[in-house]
């Protein structure tokens, strides 16, 4: 009888450290995969910036352009008015 008491508190508590190892195994799983996720993030976050200072910056050369030709086109009609 007592043996067999032995051998349940011994299932029990493998039992016991084999939920506690699994739950521990989730956790670290979880983590990981949070800060790869975070770091993706990051990186889009990253990517879309850059974009956008693209985008500015062929804004501002457009801009200087059309003010360029703007000018011309002014200097033109003043030529043709004083002749």
């Amino acid at each position: 009888m007592k043996t067999k008491t032995r051998m349940q508190k011994t299932a029990k508590k493998a039992s016991r450290m084999a939920s506690q190892a699994t739950r521990a195994a989730s956790d670290f799983t979880s983590a990981a995969s949070k800060a790869v996720s975070d770091t993706l993030k990051k990186a889009q976050r990253k990517r879309k910036m850059a974009r956008m200072k693209k985008a500015a910056k062929q804004m501002v050369a457009l801009v200087g352009a059309a003010a360029a030709v703007t000018g011309a086109a002014a200097a033109v009609q003043k030529v043709r008015k004083a002749r």
